[in-house]
């Protein structure tokens, strides 16, 4: 990793090196990273609380401190009342992080929010096709319509976000997409992720939305195999691993 590549829509996977609590066995998603410095969520810091226990449906504005929600269990994991038999409740709030932030929801119906996970322009000065939603518009003549047609291509990302509180009510009834809600987030300076990344800190890959979606419990031991087999591949081509979705045999490792 480069001391000057973009880990936007990257997961960034604590490393034995990181000595920061904070981050211990963390997988964070990073949303944005420029020069300017970087924003990210942990996604397997699950809490004991869930959305209906912090929010009213008919609530103002809402805020919290990480420190305001305790973790659940050991803090990867969610505690008896946060999780049943068959994983944690699909509401469930996750803590993103050490900084101080509104709730949001990662989620995956394209449109409502911001698309996030890909790598943004901003970062490289580059001019883009895409509007600020993460849409790219096309403009068609059609001889049925005085006006021409339009079509949208929704941005192909790992994930949505939002904070806005109607959204968040319209995502905790739809039952049928996958979602995680989180308080606050992971924020570094300007090159202060880069100096991490140097150390050694954090193992990087491609972000994913099955990964971002799935139980928190074993995802950071299934991306450091990733990380693991990506950088044996480099260094030896001709070796063959297991795919991911098979699970991984510890005896072979």
């Amino acid at each position: 990793m480069s001391q000057s590549q973009n880990c936007t829509g990257c997961f960034l996977v604590a490393s034995p090196y990181l000595t920061d609590g904070h981050f211990f066995r963390a997988v964070v998603f990073v949303i944005r990273h420029t020069s300017e410095g970087a924003f990210g969520v942990v996604i397997n810091r699950s809490s004991s609380k869930r959305f209906g226990e912090v929010v009213e449906m008919s609530s103002p504005s809402w805020q919290s401190s990480p420190s305001d929600i305790s973790p659940g269990g050991s803090g990867n994991t969610a505690s008896s009342s946060g999780s049943t038999s068959d994983g944690p409740h699909r509401d469930q709030i996750y803590i993103g992080g050490p900084v101080e932030g509104p709730l949001l929801a990662l989620h995956e119906i394209a449109g409502i929010g911001e698309p996030c996970g890909q790598p943004d322009d901003s970062a490289t000065g580059t001019p883009s096709d895409h509007d600020p939603a993460g849409t790219k518009t096309t403009l068609h003549d059609h001889p049925a319509e005085p006006w021409g047609s339009m079509s949208i291509q929704w941005s192909d990302v790992p994930a949505w976000m939002t904070a806005d509180e109607d959204h968040l009510r319209i995502l905790v009834r739809r039952e049928e997409s996958r979602l995680k809600f989180i308080v606050g987030y992971s924020g570094w300076g300007s090159g202060q992720l880069d100096r991490e990344l140097q150390a050694g800190g954090w193992l990087v890959t491609r972000a994913d939305a099955d990964s971002i979606f799935e139980s928190p419990e074993d995802v950071w031991e299934k991306l450091v195999h990733r990380c693991g087999h990506a950088i044996l591949k480099d260094l030896r081509p001709d070796l063959s691993f297991p795919d991911e979705k098979d699970g991984f045999d510890p005896s072979v490792n």
